[in-house]
């Protein structure tokens, strides 16, 4: 009886909405069927929103760490220490899934120089891979069609506008805030989940906008919730995907979004989502779709056909093929 591939994924594991800790948990479970998969973090004790995930600490002093294998980076923003050397890896794989260049060149140096291979990317989007000038595969984050569902949202009372995200300040646009208030005067509901500190404590009209801790609420109940979702984050950080994006697309909401995050690209403006460029243009989107019910459902409908297809069982059967790969191409 043949042994199963080993494959082992490395990430923080801190953030309990941070996309590439989902990343690292859909991948995870996509491969855990057919595979001995396991996630290893460091240092700090990981978010307790993945309790019920199979998780090994990286503690050199022990010896604990991956060895042998395909080894699997998500994430190129944190440090790999000296047990890379020991690890003898068959191969290594960086998601490369925030914009730093300089980051991913010093992975790809390192991976080079201690495992004595060459290591395999894998870009969150098109765009990201345009950026460097490496080779790799794009792949989706592999969002799960089932927990993020479409609910019947014909004859709710009100609109209500939700935005979720890290808690990071990169992650909210400096202009949001004025716009929450302006879109609140206009009888809108506002529910910002992962607000950072100073968005919760400036009391902006406590009853029509709500900013929530994060992690507070899950992802899927959160959006069960809302009839619209918001997202764009501050000029500085242009979102390289946005797993959040196809998990509001898949539960059947219409999104409305900036041109500049790379999940924007599967969004074809007035089909299954809408675009803008500036802050007016996303107060006048918003407010068409609160006053036409019709076409929130036309565009949420939509919005779920494109994140079945994007997330279909062929794309799941491809991702799990090249991760199962048992050494690296040539």
């Amino acid at each position: 009886m043949s042994r199963k591939p080993q494959v082992h994924l490395v990430n923080p594991m801190l953030n309990p909405s941070g996309g590439s800790e989902w990343r690292t948990v859909s991948l995870y479970r996509q491969l855990q069927p057919s595979a001995e998969v396991k996630i290893w973090h460091f240092r700090e004790a990981p978010s307790e929103a993945f309790s019920g995930i199979s998780l090994g600490k990286i503690d050199t002093r022990r010896l604990s760490f991956p060895r042998g294998g395909t080894l699997v980076f998500v994430g190129v923003y944190f440090n790999i220490s000296h047990w890379i050397r020991l690890a003898r890896p068959r191969r290594v794989i960086l998601t490369y899934n925030t914009p730093d260049a300089e980051r991913l060149a010093a992975r790809v140096d390192l991976i080079r120089k201690t495992c004595g291979i060459e290591p395999e990317i894998v870009f969150c989007s098109r765009e990201l891979a345009a950026q460097v000038p490496y080779r790799g595969i794009v792949e989706p984050s592999l969002v799960d069609l089932d927990a993020f569902a479409p609910t019947d949202r014909t004859g709710r009372d009100g609109f209500r506008i939700g935005r979720l995200s890290r808690d990071a300040p990169e992650k909210h646009h400096p202009e949001d805030m004025a716009l929450y208030a302006r879109l609140a005067e206009q009888g809108c509901e506002i529910d910002v989940l992962g607000a950072t500190g100073e968005m919760r404590a400036a009391g902006l009209a406590p009853e029509q906008v709500h900013m929530r801790a994060i992690g507070s609420v899950k992802a899927p109940v959160f959006l069960q919730g809302l009839d619209c979702f918001f997202y764009r984050t501050a000029p500085e950080w242009p979102e390289p995907w946005g797993r959040v994006i196809i998990e509001a697309m898949a539960s059947g909401l219409p999104v409305v979004t900036d041109r500049t995050s790379g999940a924007s690209s599967v969004i074809e403006h007035g089909r299954n989502g809408l675009l803008f460029d500036t802050t007016e243009e996303a107060f006048e989107l918003l407010m068409r779709l609160k006053g036409d019910p019709a076409l929130r459902q036309s565009l949420g409908q939509a919005a779920r056909s494109t994140a079945e297809s994007l997330l279909s069982d062929e794309v799941r059967a491809q991702v799990q093929a090249f991760y199962l790969q048992p050494d690296a191409p040539t």
